[in-house]
């Protein structure tokens, strides 16, 4: 005899089909699958970018959405990795909680590069929220915008070919077509194949590099082996077909180059910006050159500051002392900020301060550091503490800095604690255990240097057991932040009984400057961000609003490969600054100008500037991911660490200044590029301007189809014109399929209110015979 399968058990089976029929994306299907399970594997240590799509099934925008995240997927698939998460998933809502998911549909996009967290050690990568359009077009540009940082340079001229060829010990791929600027697929292959191929683009018009490589038709990609031979690819220019044929070619799989470290001076110059010597150790140029409305308008601001005041006869002759208190200071994070004032420039400026003139005389360069404290009222300057420690002491410096500091930070037992957390519950409290009767000193400063974000602190003695059992702490001294847990759904918390505290345990040393970024990376997801978003780092800018500007100084055009290798070249140290400038514009003597005030501003910096014809140089900008109509722009870049910035602000002396100090200071990111593009010596004719088109066209994408049929593109319109039928016709069906499951539940509900009336009056009628 069959047994009836129990209750539970068919609504378990129940539930589950029901749920897969939800599911917006199918295994196998052109968005990827992504979980927890391979998360990691597919877009955290990939070289790809990957644009990701955290959803849930019952939402009603992510299901309008997943025709056009479909197509683009379809459209970029071998690209760019695209994916959606399933944050209805139990497993995935850790994941998505990570990423700071709180509403769906939540797009980001992961760019290639990857960083490791300074005290976890584990790589990860920092993505961007998509915020723009959801069309297929909007979509697929935001996922290729990641693959600019995948430098690929141009080639001209078979001297250029071989030295392209005998650079490094990886074969070589070239590219030759009509196009200027290396394409999304271009782009992507060198990201996917970084460390085994090395890439490069050629002209068709360039007939003596074209003739080189034994080329007759366009577009045609080669490969070039150590052996010296010429290997030609002669398949379809589609992703799978390439990437299967430059796998055979490739160099062995390269070792995962180390990750860096958020904040790490290496993101752009790795000791050169700091030291030209290159077994110096990296460090970011964080001690400010102040003039005396600098210092001036700093007195009026509440942050503590150390001031050290020099004097420097001869530009250079103070290098050795600035650059050892520079280093104390930079080991210090973001303890306090620093300034350094040359009074052989101004000598009215240390005036107010009482500076030891016999001491300055006798040793100039010898910096008098004073502590200027926190707060509105600094007080009088005779009263300010003065430095008298080595100079490259960063434990003595940080020791003396912490003077500057009160403290916000309330001490807790037992007893309190469970009144202290329900005060403002909404916001984080930060815990310190301490072995000490007083609140430590950069616990101290780390409230006030944050002071600005929604966090508490708190410390605890460390005897006070009771109070360490409630918060889960078995040994001190230790750092854990306790704050309300996210609802289910992803949507901030909320106060009620379903409100439920969470601990999360500071996992690395507790000095400063883990602490401070430790609470910083994770104030976004905490809810602990400041009103206004994530505030720039503490660090004023070294230009104020009425800082006096400096002599500008000469900037050479750098109009030949040769000059530009003098400033940029691969062997130089520090930094160089490339103005892209287009003399025949009317703003251009105005430009340079500007150029020549900034490069005077920092002359006492190791940073080269120089100033390129853009108009005159189309392949060396679109090997930069940049056409003619960027300038005026500035690039700053490491020549020997390939990595780079570009000016995202106005061109202005205000623009020009926060570049380079957010550069050398460490506050804004770069990325990285292949190598440095070369200039053509005489310049170029510019290269016709594309026009725009709006449709999201595959052709646009891939940008590199062999001959092409001429009923091609009717095809890709009339398979556009089935997709848009098909997609009405579901729709028509989505809202047929409503409109019959709403009329089902109204007769549905009609029927049960009639059931229940029939009962009403069958119970009345029975009360009356009774």
């Amino acid at each position: 005899m069959q047994l009836a399968a129990p209750a539970s058990l068919l609504a378990a089976l129940f539930l589950s089909s029901f749920i897969s029929a939800l599911a917006l994306y199918s295994t196998g299907g052109p968005v990827q699958i992504l979980s927890k399970k391979n998360f990691k594997a597919e877009v955290i240590d990939s070289d790809l970018p990957a644009l990701v799509e955290f959803y849930a099934p019952w939402c009603g925008h992510c299901k309008g959405l997943a025709p056009a995240f479909t197509k683009v997927a379809e459209s970029i698939l071998g690209l760019v990795t695209v994916g959606a998460v399933d944050c209805d998933e139990e497993v995935n809502r850790p994941l998505c909680s990570r990423y700071g998911v709180k509403g769906f549909p939540t797009i980001k996009v992961f760019g290639p590069e990857k960083q490791m967290n300074p005290y976890t050690k584990k790589v990860g990568k920092t993505p961007t929220d998509y915020s723009g359009p959801r069309t297929a077009k909007a979509l697929a540009d935001a996922a290729l915008a990641a693959l600019l940082g995948a430098s690929v340079p141009a080639l001209k001229g078979a001297e250029a070919l071989a030295a392209f060829r005998g650079e490094g010990a990886l074969p070589k791929v070239v590219l030759a077509s009509a196009k200027a600027a290396p394409t999304p697929l271009l782009r992507s292959l060198a990201l996917r194949f970084k460390g085994r191929l090395a890439f490069a683009t050629v002209r068709d018009k360039d007939a003596e590099t074209v003739a080189e490589l034994g080329l007759e038709s366009f577009p045609s990609l080669v490969v070039l082996p150590l052996d010296g031979s010429i290997v030609r690819y002669d398949g379809r220019l589609k992703a799978a077909d390439l990437i299967a044929f430059l796998g055979k070619h490739a160099a062995a799989q390269a070792s995962t180059p180390k990750a860096e470290a958020p904040g790490s001076s290496e993101a752009i110059h790795g000791g050169e910006a700091a030291d030209a010597d290159a077994g110096d150790k990296a460090v970011p140029q964080v001690v400010q050159e102040l003039l005396a409305a600098d210092v001036e308008n700093l007195l009026a601001e509440e942050d503590a500051w150390l001031l050290a005041f020099f004097q420097e006869a001869v530009p250079g002759g103070c290098e050795a002392e600035l650059k050892a208190f520079n280093k104390a200071v930079a080991e210090l994070g973001r303890l306090v900020a620093a300034g350094a004032v040359n009074l052989t420039a101004d000598a009215t400026v240390g005036a107010p301060f009482n500076l030891d003139a016999a001491a300055l005389s006798a040793q100039p360069c010898r910096p008098q550091v004073l502590l200027v404290p926190f707060g509105e009222d600094k007080g009088e300057a005779e009263d300010w503490l003065r430095y008298s420690g080595p100079l490259d002491s960063s434990k003595e410096l940080q020791k003396f800095a912490l003077e500057a500091f009160p403290s916000y930070v309330t001490r807790l037992t037992a007893a309190t604690l469970e009144p202290f957390m329900a005060s403002a519950p909404l916001r984080p409290k930060v815990f310190l255990i301490t072995d000490k009767d007083a609140t430590p000193g950069v616990f101290a400063a780390l409230s006030v240097n944050l002071r600005k974000y929604r966090y508490v602190f708190a410390d605890i003695h460390s005897s006070d057991q009771e109070a360490l059992q409630r918060l889960s702490i078995k040994k001190a001294p230790a750092m854990v932040m306790a704050f309300l847990r996210p609802n289910e759904d992803g949507s901030p918390p909320e106060l009620g009984k379903d409100a439920r505290i969470a601990l999360q345990h500071f996992p690395g040393p507790l000095k400063y400057p883990y602490m401070h970024q430790f609470l910083t990376t994770f104030a976004g997801m905490m809810g602990a961000a400041p009103e206004g978003g994530i505030p720039e780092p503490e660090f004023p800018g070294a230009v104020s609003a009425g800082a006096q500007p400096a002599a500008p100084v000469d900037v050479p055009e750098a109009a030949t490969a040769a000059a530009l290798d003098e400033r940029c070249g691969a062997s130089q140290a520090g930094l160089c600054a490339l103005a892209l400038l287009d003399p025949a514009s009317e703003g251009f003597p105005a430009e340079l100008e500007l150029v020549k005030t900034a490069a005077g501003r920092w002359s006492r910096q190791p940073l080269r500037f120089s100033w390129i014809n853009a108009a005159r140089q189309p392949s060396f900008l679109a090997a930069l991911g940049l056409g003619a109509d960027a300038a005026p722009t500035m690039l700053v870049l490491s020549p020997k660490k390939a990595r780079g910035a570009r000016l995202t602000g106005a061109f202005d002396t205000a623009g020009l200044n926060a570049l380079v100090d957010g550069l050398l200071s460490g506050r804004v990111p770069t990325t990285p590029f292949q190598e440095m593009p070369r200039l053509v010596d005489g310049g170029e004719e510019p290269a016709p301007q594309a026009p725009v088109d709006e449709e999201f066209d595959l052709n646009d994408i891939l940008a590199e189809e062999v001959s092409a049929s001429p009923g091609s593109k009717e095809e890709l319109l009339r398979r556009a014109d089935q997709e848009l039928q098909a997609e009405a016709a579901r729709k028509s069906q989505e809202e047929a399929a409503r409109k019959s499951e709403a009329d089902a539940a109204a007769a549905a509900a009609a029927k049960s209110k009639k059931r229940k009336r029939a009962k009403a009056k069958k119970r009345a009628k029975e009360k009356q015979e009774l």
